[in-house]
C-alpha cells in the first residue's frame, strides 16, 4: 500500500511595531508562493533544532534586515487547508524602523501603518493580529 506521509508545519509571525504605534507590513509580490498583492506581518517556518524566538529573529532578519526585540509570545493558532496543516505561533515585537528594508525578494513593498491606516487587502488572519498589539501594549 502506497501511503503519502503528511506533516504539520510550524511557523512564527509577529506584529512588529516601532514603539510609537506604527506597524511594519510587507506586500507579497510576484515571487511569493501565493497571495500576491496581499499585505502581511512577515514570518516563516521553524527549522529543526531552532527555538521559536530564534526562528522569529531569523525570519525578521531574512525578510526585513533587522532583528526584533521586546519580544512577547501572544497566541497559538491552527490553520487547516485543503492541502496543508499549520500551527502558527504569534508574537508582538518591537523593531528599529531605521534598520528595516526589503531583504527578501518575495516582497514588493514595505510600509509603516497605524490602526487607522492599515493596508488592504491583508492576508487571511492578519487583521486579527492587530488585536495582539492592542491587548499587550
Amino acid at each position: 500500500m502506497d501511503r503519502e506521509i503528511k506533516k504539520i508545519g510550524i511557523f512564527v509571525s509577529a506584529v512588529c511595531h516601532d514603539g510609537e504605534g506604527n506597524f511594519l507590513m510587507a506586500k507579497r509580490g510576484g515571487q511569493a508562493r501565493d497571495k500576491h498583492g496581499e499585505w502581511e506581518f512577515g514570518g516563516g517556518s521553524v527549522e529543526y533544532g531552532e527555538t521559536l524566538e530564534g526562528a522569529l529573529k531569523r525570519e525578521m532578519h531574512e525578510e526585513f534586515g533587522s532583528e526584533p526585540f521586546n519580544i512577547k509570545q501572544v497566541e497559538v493558532r491552527e490553520f487547516m487547508r485543503e492541502d496543508s496543516h499549520w500551527i502558527g505561533i504569534f508574537f508582538v515585537a518591537q523593531i528599529d524602523r531605521g534598520t528595516v528594508y526589503i531583504a527578501e525578494p518575495v516582497y514588493d513593498e514595505i510600509g509603516w501603518f497605524t490602526l487607522s491606516t492599515l493596508p488592504s487587502p491583508m492576508m487571511e488572519g492578519d487583521e486579527g493580529k492587530i488585536g495582539f498589539y492592542v491587548e499587550n501594549f
